[in-house]
């Protein structure tokens, strides 16, 4: 009898696990519905024989963000929340921004340059100026968001000074935290409820949140040990410590499963349509999925290759230019320090999402998983 056809997702989870990029990992790839591949790897756990399923929670960081996107434009679809409008209109702790040396910007900061990162308000690692870099890593602020609440978190952004022009160069950060804030401060309720309301009750995502449940932590992705810096970051996503300061984070606070976050690519690649209801206009569909950066202004290469501007809250493959992934013009993509990684393309009603726990070989891992995914 042959041997069974090779699938080359499949093929690349084992050789992620067998490289010890990650003690193992899921992967599914649809189109229009129909699953093209749905693969498991490994185990849970380095130091433990439980083998990876479809119930393990993964600290997804940055997959966090094109959720709480969708949220804030939702609010945008009613009526409540502008695109262009000034943060500060929604957030008055923000209203008055300023530049290195005390400066007023040209123009202050907009919610769209909150969801394509043009708002200057930027991760420390994103800063060249070596003073500037100081004073942004001075806050404190983790990947965790530990210490602080939504006012609190405010407050330190509000005291910190933009490291470009809004609008005028994308530098990655912590853009989405204050969309949060935003989304809180218009439904009047702390984030995870908001996200409960919008999007996760209506796609069945009944395993994802901002705090990891008790009795939930055996069944947690975690690292190899000697991926240090995997260990130094992630752990403290989701864990809230009683009586101590706490923020949903909106830029990279969720815990999910595949099956769960597979829900929300669904409903991009669907178009912002599912169980047959519209969640999201076709306008703003659009709008996420088209290349939000001005002319001159750098994109994502950093994160996914050359070859990609930005939308709201994803990446966009250019409809010009080389890339690093056979990717094609209008696919959106994005992905989480802490190893996941998401492909959608809305004119094929695809999607490629992978789950794993991995920091170190991350970039790697995610360009190999697009090019296998685009051979099904």
């Amino acid at each position: 009898m042959p041997p069974a056809p090779s699938n080359p997702v499949a093929d690349l989870l084992a050789h992620q696990v067998a490289a010890r990029h990650c003690p193992g990992a899921l992967a599914l790839v649809e189109q229009a519905g129909q699953v093209l591949a749905r693969e498991a790897a490994g185990h849970v756990r380095p130091d433990g024989a439980t083998a990876m399923h479809a119930g393990v929670r993964f600290r997804i960081a940055s997959l966090t963000k094109p959720v709480v996107t969708v949220a804030a434009l939702m609010l945008v679809d009613e009526g409540r929340l502008a695109l262009d409008a000034p943060l500060g209109e929604y957030l008055p702790a923000l209203r008055d921004l300023r530049l290195p040396g005390g400066a007023a910007p040209q123009r202050a900061p907009t919610v769209r340059d909150l969801m394509r990162h043009t708002s200057g308000l930027a991760y420390p690692f994103e800063i060249a100026d070596a003073a500037l870099r100081e004073t942004w890593l001075g806050a404190g602020i983790s990947a965790a968001m530990s210490g602080f609440t939504p006012a609190s978190f405010q407050a330190c952004v509000a005291g910190l000074p933009l490291v470009a022009e809004p609008g005028r160069a994308f530098r990655y950060g912590y853009a989405t935290d204050v969309l949060g804030c935003i989304v809180e401060a218009l439904d009047g309720v702390p984030l995870g409820q908001a996200l409960q309301r919008r999007l996760f009750t209506p796609l069945g995502m009944a395993h994802t949140g901002f705090e990891l449940q008790p009795g939930e932590a055996a069944d947690l992705a975690e690292a190899h040990p000697e991926d240090a810096a995997w260990h130094a970051t992630i752990p403290p996503i989701g864990r809230r410590t009683p009586g101590a300061p706490w923020i949903d984070s909106g830029g990279g606070g969720l815990i999910s499963t595949l099956d769960d976050y597979a829900a929300f690519a669904r409903l991009l690649a669907d178009g912002g349509v599912a169980g047959g209801g519209r969640l999201l206009s076709e306008a703003l569909m659009a709008e996420m999925f088209r290349n939000q950066l001005p002319t001159g202004v750098d994109g994502p290469a950093a994160y996914c290759g050359p070859g990609y501007g930005f939308g709201l809250g994803l990446a966009i493959r250019l409809d010009w230019g080389p890339a690093a992934m056979p990717s094609s013009a209008g696919e959106g993509a994005w992905s989480g320090i802490s190893g996941p990684a998401l492909f959608v393309q809305p004119r094929q009603r695809w999607f490629a999402l992978m789950m794993g726990a991995n920091m170190s070989s991350r970039m790697l891992c995610r360009l190999a998983f697009r090019r296998e995914a685009g051979r099904l």
